[in-house]
């Protein structure tokens, strides 16, 4: 199971946490030039309708790559590491393939998680957690 966890921000980063099994990623995301928090609450509602993304945490000049892609059964997750922020240069840290509650469930529960705090910065959008929690539940409905 995925597990991401964020501190409070501070002058325009985020410290995130990201844990899978024995490996544990932490760093400080700028929001320049995207915000990955906007950014991972887009990937998490298009995984869940079956397709995914990727999240570009930015640490200038280098950073982290998160991908989520689902399908009807399973998310594959990737997280990668570039020195550059180049494609060309990435590494993977892991890789895995999950259901949605090793996947999907624990990085909604983060956003929800974050959102909760209130912070000025990094925010999730009201409106697409209240989206994205009305899939899931849903979806649980179903399943």
């Amino acid at each position: 199971m995925i597990k991401i966890t964020f501190d409070e921000p501070t002058n325009g980063w985020l410290p995130v946490t990201i844990r899978y099994q024995d490996c544990e990623e932490v760093f400080f995301a700028s929001d320049i030039p995207v915000d990955p928090v906007m950014r991972l609450e887009e990937v998490l509602d298009s995984a869940i309708t079956g397709f995914g993304g990727e999240v570009w945490w930015h640490l200038e000049p280098s950073g982290y790559y998160l991908s989520v892609i689902a399908d009807k059964t399973q998310c594959h997750v990737r997280l990668d590491y570039s020195i550059d922020s180049k494609a060309t240069t990435r590494e993977i840290v892991f890789d895995f393939y999950g259901s949605f509650d090793e996947v999907i469930i624990p990085i909604w529960r983060a956003l929800r998680k974050l959102q909760s705090q209130g912070y000025d910065q990094f925010m999730p959008s009201k409106k697409g957690m209240d989206s994205i929690t009305r899939q899931i539940k849903e979806k649980r409905k179903h399943t």
